[in-house]
């Protein structure tokens, strides 16, 4: 009765389950195809991860030199993030090439892949396929997961590893298969070593096998995530000076809002809020009512989840929270519409519940829709200014200067392309030894960012010699040039 219920609340959409996934993929690859560079980061941290990428693969080491020993290290090996992001990224631009734009369509391909699982994933938690359907389709509407998946980060790939060993361990629950242990355990073990976010929900995985006590199928889940931790440290330990400082410095800046940062933190403030003051990508759904609301469902035995599932659940909302940066929003979308859509499922039983059911399901596309709308407007105009501030920009430069860049839209891989005499390094957003901070400062001809970026990071800035705005109707902000020469004699 219950699915026949379901059936008929759904059946507008039709009955071909496969041609409608299909159709949300391809529709998905499109979007983002069109935002192109238009849909751009918050922040230009891509070339940290496409340069050491490209050294691996020409065989030059894992190094970061763009960013000139500001991290102990770094111009040779590469320590503040896990290794799996790099080399999957080595693999796939000695496939296709080095390039941004190249490197965002990796991130697209595990965007598509993430729906695919998801779908299949909230069917095996017991989700009708046409609630799948529907939670498929506001994860590919939601702007924080678009972002995510057209941007050179980690997070989208992440995603899909971590979904990826959700399935697998789903399976193994209801199978007992001991090689599903193992696999879910490999998919782990990438996962933690392409981010370290994934850690505390595989961590709840690990303690569901203890509490089974199946000492076999225990050992299966650990080996690969123990063999692949094993190699990163034996690559750690060619440097475990620059290893201990470079993760340090990370977590250092994770830590400067403080305890009571951290606690507020927790209420997930960086989904509805502007990033840094300067615009905002998204506004999804406040998912700590979600999470608050789903404690005491879970508790009251209204959601239909075990320990492990709501655990795990709960862990993802919790590292996607405390590690407090708007991408982690997009991360954490997948699972928080799995269970949004396990609410709607045992909220709207009744025949009589359906037509609200269809409406808040479509009343919340219609404002993805909205918000869609608004990103597209702009996406000519930003393309456009753009492509005059890269050219611009390297016409502007005088030969064989050295240039500091912190801001966006990021213009290093132009930069080297067109003007190779210059000396280009990024500023990290981690702390940086002042040593070499000081160093390079004095060095250095312009700046290239937003201004409030760098005087956050100790720039002393004058008057812009050339400035560039961009607007969206999500947000705008200006990038500017400042010559740092008369600045630096007078600071």
């Amino acid at each position: 009765m219950k699915e026949k219920t379901i059936n008929m609340m759904f059946g507008l959409l039709g009955t071909t389950d496969v041609f409608f996934i299909i159709f949300v993929m391809f529709c998905f690859i499109l979007l983002l195809n069109y935002y192109g560079y238009a849909l751009i980061p918050v922040f230009h941290d891509e070339i940290y991860f496409l340069q050491p990428a490209q050294n691996l693969a020409e065989g030059k080491g894992m190094g970061t030199p763009a960013l000139d020993e500001l991290l102990p290290g770094i111009s040779q090996r590469t320590y503040w993030q896990p290794p799996v992001y790099f080399l999957t990224l080595a693999m796939w631009g000695k496939l296709v090439g080095f390039d941004i734009m190249l490197a965002r369509w990796m991130s697209r391909l595990f965007g598509v892949g993430v729906l695919l699982l998801l779908y299949l994933l909230a069917l095996k938690w017991g989700v009708h396929p046409r609630l799948a359907l529907i939670c498929m389709i506001w994860t590919a509407l939601d702007l924080s997961f678009q972002y995510n998946s057209n941007i050179a980060r980690m997070d989208a790939f992440n995603a899909f590893l971590t979904i990826t060993c959700l399935l697998i361990f789903t399976s193994y629950q209801q199978n007992r298969k001991s090689w599903q242990a193992f696999v879910s355990g490999l998919f782990g073990a990438l996962a933690t070593l392409t981010h370290f976010i994934a850690i505390p929900p595989i961590f709840i995985l690990f303690l569901a096998l203890i509490w089974r006590k199946n000492q076999r199928d225990l050992s299966w889940f650990l080996l690969p995530i123990t063999f692949g931790w094993a190699m990163w440290l034996i690559y750690a330990a060619q440097d475990w000076s620059s290893f201990w400082t470079q993760l340090h410095s990370q977590f250092v800046r994770k830590g400067e809002i403080g305890f009571v940062g951290k606690l507020i933190q927790l209420l997930f403030p960086q989904s509805v809020l502007p990033f840094f003051g300067v615009f905002s990508v998204n506004s999804p759904p406040i998912w700590f009512s979600l999470l608050l609301t789903s404690i005491l469902g879970w508790k009251r035995k209204f959601l239909p989840l075990s320990g492990w599932q709501f655990a795990f659940i709960f862990s993802i909302y919790c590292s996607a929270a405390l590690g407090g940066e708007l991408w982690y929003v997009g991360w954490f979308t997948p699972f928080g519409y799995l269970l949004l859509s396990l609410w709607l499922q045992q909220a709207f039983q009744g025949n009589r519940w359906r037509f609200i059911l269809v409406g808040l399901c479509l009343l919340w596309i219609g404002y993805q829709s909205i918000k869609i709308g608004q990103a597209l407007s702009s996406v000519r105009s930003l393309k456009t200014n753009i492509d005059r501030f890269n050219t611009e920009l390297a016409s502007l430069l005088p030969p064989n200067s050295q240039i500091l860049i912190y801001g966006l839209p990021d213009p290093v891989l132009n930069l080297l392309q067109l003007r190779p005499d210059l000396r280009i390094i990024i500023l990290s957003p981690t702390p940086m030894q002042q040593e070499a901070f000081k160093r390079i400062l004095q060095s250095s001809d312009f700046f290239v960012g937003i201004s409030e970026w760098g005087q956050r990071r100790g720039l002393p800035l004058s008057t812009p010699k050339q400035e560039w705005s961009f607007s969206t109707p999500l947000g705008s902000w200006s990038v500017g040039l400042f010559p740092l020469k008369e600045a630096n004699s007078d600071y």
